[in-house]
C-alpha cells in the first residue's frame, strides 16, 4: 500500500502522493509562488528559476518544480535567501519589458513582480525584436519571452494545431511560426491558448485593463460544446475631471476554466475573444414602441402594456419563437406563457432548422432525442465516423478531442461532400454526392450484415423490427450505392468494417497511443449535412439503423452524437420550446396533461402545435396574425428570405425581444431589450446533456432585463386582458426558482438545482434524484421505449431542386470558424470581423478557369429565389460543379436569399444544403 507523504510548507502541513513535487504541495496550499515555465499539464522544465524554495537541512535553493517531495520535509517559500534570489531573477526577467509595452499587468510575471515589490526594472531592456501585431486579438513580443516553450505545448499538444514552435538553436532560439513569417501567415486559428498560458505577457491581448476587479466563471454563449469561460470584469473612470465610474465591462479576452468537464480548459477564438458583442454601440437598452412608423423610447410598463394588448387581441392566431441562446429558465417561462395564457402549443425554436430530423428520428427509434455519449467517449473510441459536420469550424473544442483520439490510435472516417480540415487527419474521406446519404448508409448496414459483423446478441435482446428492416436493404448493394453516391465500393465497405469492429481492424495505427485492439467502441457523429434535406428524417434513420446493427451504443467509447449548433439548443428543447412535446419531451397524454394542470393551474392544449416554418407560412394564409420572437432572427435564418420577408410583413402584430435591432426586429411593433448571457443567472444544457451554470458578471445596461422576467411580466398582462386567472404562476423571485419548478415536472432533471450545480459543477441528465451522480452515456441497460426500433430509411429524391442548364451548380451551405450563424453577434466583434471580413464563395479551380475568375474576384450567385454578391475563394475543397456559401451575412449578402424552402415532410426542416444556382460576373 502506497502511503501518502506529509510535509510542512510555510508552517502548513500538506499530504501528497508518492511521486509528487514540492511545487505540487505549494499549489495545493494555494501559496502564490511564481512558476513561470511550469505548465500545469506538462512535466517541469526548471528553466525560469522563479519557484526557488529553502529546505531545512539542505544546502542551496532548489527549484520546487523539480524537487521530489519527501515525508517530513520542512520547506519555506518565504526564507530571506529564497526571496532575495527569486526577486533578482524576477527583476532580470522583467528587464526584458519596456514601460510602454501595453501589458498592464497581464501575465504571471507582472503579478509576481508586484508581489515582490518590483515596480520598475533595475536593468535597462535590450531591444532585439519587433512586436508582431499581425493577429487581430493578440501580439507576439519576443522581448518578453523566456523560451519556456509553454506556448508551443499549448498550440501543439493541447489545441493540436501546431502553428507555433521554438525556432533556431542556442542563443538564436526564438518563438515563431513556419518559415519564420508573421503570426498571421501561419495556421493559427486565434484560439488564444498560447496567450492564456504565457507567463510573461510575450503573448498578450492587444487590449488589457490596468486592473481586473473580479473573475466570474460561466458558460460560453456560442456553440453547443458548452465550454467554461472565466470572464474578467473591470471598471473604468471617466476622462473628464471627475472620478465617476463608468459601467463595468468585460476584458477583451476570457480565460478558460480547467475544471469544466466539457472543455477541459480549452476554448476557441469565439469563446476566448468573442464576448465583446455585449458592449456593442448599437445595443438596444430601452423598450421601444413603433408610432407613426418610427421607434419611440417608452417605459417598461408602457411597452409591456402595448405588447400585451396586441398579443391578447390575436390569441388563436399566435405563434412564438424561443431562443436557443437564452437560458433553460428563459425558455421554460416562454413556453409556459404560450401554453397557460395563450392556450397554444405553437412554440418552437431553431432546432427546427438544424436537428429536428435527428431529434424526431431518435425519439421514434430510441425514445430520447439527445446525444447518447459524452465527449470523453470520443477520446476513448476506436473509431470516429464524422458525417456532414465540420467540427473544426463549428465545434472547435470537439475537433480537438477528435484529433487527440487519432493521435492515440483511433480510426477517423470523414463523410462529407466538402473537404474539411478533419480530412487531413482522416484514415478515409468519403465524398458522396449531396442527397445520396440513405443509399450510402443502407449499403454500409448491408455490408455489416453480409460480412457477419452485426451485433446479433444486442439486436436480439434489445431491438425490434429487425427482420422487416433487413428486407428493406435488399436493393442497397455495394454496386448500387457506388453508382448512386459516386463513392468507390471498397471505401463504403471499409468504412462499414471499421465502424462495426474497430478493434478488429487490420494493422491499427502503430505507435499512436493505446493498442488498437483495446478500443472496441465507435462513435457516430453527425451535423446538419445530414439533417437539412427534404429527406432529412430518412437520413437520420439510416444512421441510427447503422448504429443499432453494429451495437455501437450503451458503453464507454461508443454512442450516437448529433452535434448541436447553438449553446442551448438542447436545453431549449428540454424546457419544452417545441410544439410536439411538453417539457422533458413528455407527450400530450391525459396523465401528463393532468400533471401539468396540477402544477400550472391550467390544462395545456392536448395536441401538437405548429412548427416555425408552418407559423411563417401561416402569416400568408392568415392563420398567424401575431408573433412573439425571442432571441431569434427568422429574416436571416429562414430559407428563401424574400418569401420570408413577405410573410412576416403580413403580420398584424410582432413583438421582438433581443439585444440588437436586427432584420426581424426592424419590422416589429414593440422591441423589448433583453439581458445578455453575462448579465443574468441561469443554466445552459450542452450537446452531451450536461446542465451547467450561467452566472451574472455584469448588470444589464440601461433598462435591459432577463428574458424570463420579460416573459413573466408579459404573461401576467396578457392574462389580465384575456380574463385568465394565473394566480402567482409567473411571480418568480429568480431563475433558481424557475429551474426548481422545471425540475419537479421533468423527471430526468429531478435531481438538479442551481445550488447543486454550484457545488458540484455541470451534471449530465438523466439525473432523477439528488443522490444520482448524473449519466455519462445512455442505453447502458435499456431504452426509454423498452426496445430500440429499426425503422426503414427510404430513398425519396436526391433533392427538391437539382442543377439544370439555367442553374448548373449545386449550392452547399455551412458555417465559418470566425462567425456564428448569420453573424448577428460576431459582426459586432471587430477582431472576428477582421479575421473574416467579407463573404466568400468556394469554387473549384476548374470552374474558376471556365468562368474566367481568379481568387478574390467579385462573383454573383443567383438562384430561382434571389441572389448575392461575394468574392471567389478558389479551392479543391468543393467538387467541380459545386459551390459553398457560408450562412453569415456580410455586406448585405446572405446565403438564405438563395436557399430553397422545400421541407422534409416529417420534421418540416428546410433543405438548406442543396439547391441549384448559377455564377455570374457582376457588372462593373
Amino acid at each position: 500500500m502506497i502511503r501518502a507523504m506529509k510535509l510542512a510548507i510555510d508552517g502548513r502541513t500538506v499530504e501528497l502522493p508518492q511521486g509528487a513535487t514540492v511545487l505540487d504541495g505549494v499549489n495545493r496550499l494555494g501559496i502564490p509562488l511564481p512558476q513561470l515555465c511550469k505548465d500545469p499539464d506538462q512535466p517541469p522544465l526548471g528553466a525560469c528559476r522563479t519557484c526557488l524554495v529553502h529546505v531545512e537541512g539542505q544546502r542551496g535553493l532548489p527549484a520546487s518544480c523539480h524537487l521530489p517531495a519527501r515525508d517530513g520535509m520542512v520547506v519555506s517559500t518565504e526564507h530571506p535567501d529564497a526571496i532575495r534570489v527569486r526577486k533578482a531573477v524576477l527583476d532580470l526577467t522583467r528587464s526584458m519589458l519596456t514601460e510602454s509595452d501595453g501589458r498592464n499587468g497581464f501575465g504571471q510575471l507582472s503579478q509576481a513582480g508586484a508581489r515582490h515589490g518590483l515596480l520598475e526594472p533595475a536593468w535597462a531592456p535590450l531591444h532585439q525584436f519587433e512586436v508582431d501585431a499581425t493577429k487581430s486579438f493578440f501580439v507576439l513580443d519576443r522581448e518578453a519571452c523566456i523560451l519556456c516553450g509553454r506556448c508551443a505545448v499549448a498550440c501543439d499538444d493541447v489545441q493540436q494545431i501546431g502553428a507555433i514552435a521554438l525556432l533556431g538553436r542556442g542563443h538564436a532560439t526564438k518563438v515563431g511560426v513556419f518559415g519564420d513569417g508573421a503570426m498571421a501567415s501561419s495556421a493559427c486559428t486565434s484560439c488564444g491558448q498560447c496567450v492564456a498560458t504565457c507567463p510573461t505577457g510575450a503573448l498578450r491581448p492587444k487590449e488589457w485593463p490596468a486592473k481586473i476587479d473580479r473573475n466570474v466563471e460561466t458558460t460560453c454563449p456560442y456553440c453547443g460544446v458548452g465550454c467554461g469561460v472565466s470572464l474578467s470584469v473591470f471598471a473604468g473612470e471617466s476622462t473628464g475631471g471627475r472620478s465617476a465610474l463608468l459601467p463595468e465591462k468585460l476584458a477583451v479576452m476570457a480565460d478558460d476554466v480547467p475544471s469544466n468537464r466539457s472543455s477541459l480548459g480549452m476554448l476557441c477564438v469565439k469563446g476566448r475573444f468573442g464576448t465583446g458583442f455585449i458592449h456593442a454601440r448599437d445595443r438596444i437598452t430601452s423598450p421601444l414602441v413603433r408610432r407613426d412608423g418610427r421607434w419611440v423610447e417608452v417605459s417598461w410598463d408602457e411597452a409591456l402594456d402595448v405588447a400585451a394588448e396586441g398579443l391578447a387581441r390575436n390569441r388563436g392566431r399566435f405563434g412564438a419563437l424561443a431562443s436557443a441562446k437564452a437560458t433553460n429558465e428563459d425558455g421554460y417561462v416562454i413556453q409556459k406563457f404560450c401554453r397557460v395564457v395563450m392556450q397554444t402549443n405553437d412554440v418552437d425554436h431553431c432546432t427546427r432548422l438544424c436537428h429536428s430530423p435527428s431529434v424526431e428520428a431518435m425519439l421514434a427509434s430510441m425514445g430520447s432525442g439527445a446525444t447518447s455519449n459524452s465527449y470523453q467517449d470520443y477520446e476513448e473510441a476506436g473509431c470516429l465516423m464524422v458525417v456532414g459536420a465540420d467540427a473544426s469550424a463549428n465545434h472547435p473544442v470537439i475537433a480537438i478531442r477528435f484529433r487527440r483520439a487519432v493521435s492515440r490510435g483511433a480510426r477517423l472516417i470523414v463523410i462529407n461532400p466538402k473537404r474539411i480540415e478533419l480530412c487531413d487527419q482522416a484514415d478515409l474521406w468519403i465524398q458522396q454526392r449531396p442527397g445520396t446519404d440513405v443509399a450510402l448508409f443502407n449499403a454500409m448496414s448491408r455490408v455489416i450484415l453480409d460480412e457477419g459483423l452485426a451485433a446479433h446478441a444486442f439486436i436480439g435482446a434489445r431491438t425490434e423490427g429487425f427482420e422487416a428492416w433487413r428486407e428493406s436493404l435488399a436493393p442497397f448493394t455495394l454496386e448500387y450505392a457506388s453508382r448512386v453516391t459516386g463513392v468507390p465500393a471498397e471505401d463504403i465497405a471499409q468504412a462499414a468494417r471499421w465502424y462495426a469492429r474497430p478493434a478488429g481492424s487490420q494493422g491499427g495505427r502503430e505507435g499512436r497511443g493505446a493498442p488498437f485492439s483495446q478500443r472496441n467502441g465507435s462513435c457516430l457523429i453527425w451535423g446538419m449535412g445530414i439533417t437539412q434535406h427534404v429527406n432529412g428524417i430518412h437520413n437520420a434513420h439510416a444512421l441510427l439503423n447503422l448504429s443499432l446493427v453494429a451495437g455501437q451504443m450503451g458503453f464507454a467509447g461508443s454512442g450516437i452524437s448529433p452535434l448541436r449548433g447553438q449553446n442551448n439548443v438542447q436545453g431549449c428543447g428540454d424546457a419544452g420550446c417545441i410544439p410536439t412535446n411538453l417539457p422533458g419531451y413528455q407527450q400530450y397524454v391525459p396523465e401528463t396533461l393532468a400533471k401539468f394542470e396540477s402544477a400550472w393551474g391550467t390544462r395545456p392544449p392536448g395536441r401538437p402545435g405548429r412548427v416555425v416554418t408552418e407559423m411563417v407560412e401561416g402569416c400568408l394564409s392568415g392563420e398567424t396574425r401575431a408573433m412573439y420572437v425571442v432571441g431569434e432572427n427568422p429574416l436571416l435564418s429562414e430559407p428563401d428570405l424574400h418569401h420570408a420577408e413577405k410573410a412576416i410583413g403580413q403580420l398584424d402584430f410582432l413583438v421582438v425581444q433581443d439585444l440588437f435591432m436586427h432584420e426581424t426586429a426592424e419590422r416589429a411593433h414593440v422591441f423589448l431589450p433583453a439581458a445578455a448571457f453575462a448579465e443574468k443567472e441561469g443554466t445552459f444544457t450542452n450537446s452531451e446533456r450536461r446542465v451547467q451554470r450561467v452566472r451574472r458578471a455584469l448588470s444589464p445596461p440601461g433598462g435591459a432585463q432577463p428574458d424570463w422576467w420579460i416573459a413573466s411580466e408579459l404573461a401576467k398582462r396578457v392574462a389580465a386582458r384575456l380574463g385568465v386567472d394565473v394566480g402567482r404562476q409567473f411571480d418568480y423571485d429568480g431563475s433558481a426558482a424557475i429551474f426548481d419548478e422545471m425540475a419537479r415536472l421533468t423527471p430526468f432533471l429531478g435531481g438538479l438545482s442551481h445550488a447543486r450545480l454550484d457545488r458540484e459543477g455541470g451534471l449530465q441528465w438523466p439525473c432523477p434524484t439528488f443522490e444520482h451522480p448524473g449519466t455519462r452515456y445512455l442505453y447502458a441497460e435499456s431504452f426509454p421505449l423498452g426496445r430500440a426500433r429499426f425503422i426503414a430509411a427510404r430513398e425519396t429524391v436526391e433533392a427538391a431542386e437539382l442543377p439544370d442548364a439555367e442553374f448548373p451548380f449545386v449550392l452547399n451551405t455551412g458555417r465559418l470558424l470566425y462567425h456564428w450563424h448569420g453573424g448577428t453577434l460576431t459582426r459586432r466583434v471587430q477582431g472576428l470581423l477582421e479575421l473574416a471580413p467579407r463573404l466568400e464563395v468556394a469554387v473549384h479551380p476548374s470552374d474558376a478557369r471556365r468562368l474566367g475568375v481568379d481568387a478574390g474576384s467579385r462573383i454573383r450567385v443567383v438562384s430561382r429565389r434571389g441572389e448575392l454578391d461575394a468574392h471567389v475563394h478558389v479551392t479543391e475543397a468543393v467538387r467541380a460543379g459545386a459551390v459553398f456559401v457560408p450562412f453569415v451575412k456580410l455586406a448585405e449578402s446572405a446565403a438564405n436569399f438563395l436557399t430553397n424552402s422545400a421541407c422534409d415532410p416529417a420534421s418540416k426542416i428546410p433543405e438548406y444544403k442543396v439547391c441549384a444556382v448559377r455564377l455570374e460576373r457582376p457588372a462593373e
